[in-house]
Formats: C-alpha cells, sequence, structure tokens
C-alpha cells in the first residue's frame, strides 16, 4: 500500500522561513516527510519556480481578510507584523478558520527567543510573542495538534535579502568590498543556525504536534560575539574590519539552550557557524 502524500500550507510565507521552507523543499528533502505539495499564504507577492514533483499553490491575501483555510495535513503559523493590531487580528481570523479544518490538521506557531525576555529593545515584541502562544496553547486543551518553536537567530542564502541583521551587513560589506564595521558598543553573543538545519527542526516539531502543546527552542548553541563574527568574515573575504571601542560593561546574549529538542526530537546540528557561512559565500 502506497503511503498518501501530504500537504502544507505556510501562513505568513514571504519572509526568511517561508522562502527558506521552499528552497528546502525544491532540494525534495521535504519528502522525508512525505510533503510534496505547500501553499503559501502571504501579503506580498512570491515568484518561484516550480520543480518537478513538487505542487505550488500561491495565495496572494492578508490572512485577516482570508475566509477559507485550504485543508492540510499540516500548517505553519508564521505571520509576523510590526504593528500589534494587525497581528490580532489575524491571529484572531486564523483560529477562527482553523477551527473549521478537521481536528487532526497539525499547526505549529513560529513564536521567538525575545519570549524570555533578556533584550529590552524586543519587549513589545516579546509580549505579543507570548500573547499568541496563550491562544495556540488553548487551542491545545480544546483537542486541537499544536506546537511552539521559539525561533532564535539563522543565517541561509536568504539572509541576504534581510536589512535588520548584523551578519547581513557584514555579509553585504564583504561581497561588495566594503569595509566590514562593528558599530555596538558593547559586547554581544549570538548564534546562528543555518537554514536547511532549521527547516529539519521545525518539520520535526510540526508533526510532533499534539494536544500537549510541546515547546521547543530552534537555533544553534554555537556561541560568538558581534565582533569575533566580524573577524571571521573579514578572513573570509580578505576584507579589513573596523570595530569600535567597548565603552560599556554591558553583555546581550541571544543564544538558546537547545537540549530539550535534541533529547526528545533526537534532533541534530548538521552545520556550523563556518561551514553555514561557506555554502552562502560560495
Amino acid at each position: 500500500m502506497v503511503n498518501k502524500l501530504k500537504t502544507l500550507t505556510i501562513v505568513g510565507a514571504s519572509g526568511f522561513l517561508g522562502r527558506s521552507i521552499l528552497d528546502y523543499a525544491k532540494e525534495k528533502k521535504l519528502l522525508k516527510w512525505k510533503i510534496n505539495k505547500i501553499t503559501l499564504i502571504s501579503r506580498r507577492r512570491i515568484i518561484e519556480k516550480n520543480k518537478k514533483g513538487l505542487y505550488l499553490k500561491y495565495i496572494t491575501r492578508d490572512i485577516k481578510k482570508l475566509k477559507k483555510l485550504p485543508k492540510s495535513d499540516y500548517i505553519i503559523y508564521a505571520v509576523n507584523s510590526s504593528n500589534d493590531k494587525n497581528d490580532k487580528n489575524a491571529l484572531k481570523n486564523f483560529i477562527y478558520l482553523f477551527k473549521k479544518l478537521p481536528k487532526k490538521t497539525k499547526v505549529l506557531f513560529t513564536s521567538s527567543g525575545a519570549v524570555y525576555g533578556k533584550i529590552k529593545s524586543k519587549k513589545k515584541y516579546s509580549k505579543s510573542k507570548i500573547l499568541t502562544e496563550k491562544e495556540f496553547k488553548k487551542l491545545g486543551k480544546k483537542g486541537y495538534k499544536v506546537s511552539i518553536a521559539r525561533l532564535f537567530t539563522f543565517i541561509g542564502k536568504r539572509i541576504l535579502t534581510e536589512k535588520k541583521y548584523a551578519i547581513s551587513d557584514f555579509i553585504k560589506a564583504g561581497l561588495y568590498k566594503k569595509k566590514i564595521l562593528v558599530k555596538s558598543k558593547f559586547t554581544v553573543y549570538r548564534s546562528y543556525m543555518h537554514s536547511h538545519d532549521m527547516v529539519k527542526w521545525l518539520l520535526t516539531i510540526l508533526v510532533n504536534s499534539n494536544v500537549k502543546c510541546p515547546i521547543y527552542n530552534v537555533g544553534s548553541d554555537e556561541s560568538i560575539s558581534i565582533q569575533n563574527l566580524a573577524k571571521i568574515i573579514g578572513n573570509v573575504f580578505n576584507k579589513p574590519v573596523e570595530i569600535k571601542k567597548i565603552s560599556s560593561k554591558k553583555i546581550e546574549r541571544y543564544v538558546p539552550s537547545i537540549k530539550k529538542a535534541q533529547k526528545e526530537l533526537k534532533l541534530k546540528i548538521n552545520y556550523n557557524l563556518r561551514t553555514s557561512l561557506y555554502s552562502i559565500i560560495k
């Protein structure tokens, strides 16, 4: 008997996460989870070429105005707006539509490591994620199969289109033969998970969704300071690096503990920082 292939819907698919999943799917790696059909829902139009054996459907519409969710085996809810009101309205409509789907549908909410509240600049963003997590936990209590992934920091070819990350600026400076500049006046620690590892972890968490709403951190535990990161990228490109003098004793750390995912789901990290960097630069 042939196992039926699965369908995946990504809500909020136009960002780094959605496009990274698409890249992974085009390499036929989602077949591990028997997924060969993806529906991408986003406000912004996504233009990607289809690959043989992979069926893509695009719905260019704001989730707040959507009337119906496509029937899917799996759903990733990755809506991420800078406006709290938009986030609340999007979530409200999504949950209304989701409840119309069969209860066997599994859904993953991509939250953030910012919920741990260690970075003050992300306090408002953190509060929004915490409130959304509570709504997904409620779905679990009502018998729906849900899960939450708290995302940290990532690296992959799609990161070069992002404007808000230091690593993007460093790599682009190297690519465009410019000096790599570190402006931070205090020590900042980050870790970077390769997008392929990210997708693998997210899909594993998603398929293990259940009424208990398990929560896992997703990211690398390989910590590095922004200053040392700049030096590594400078060496890779053979470009000069200018690091502003550290004038504050403040230390900002955004690095996850991933022991729970490793122990319970047997997940591993296949790309370290250097292999991740070289995979982009080549």
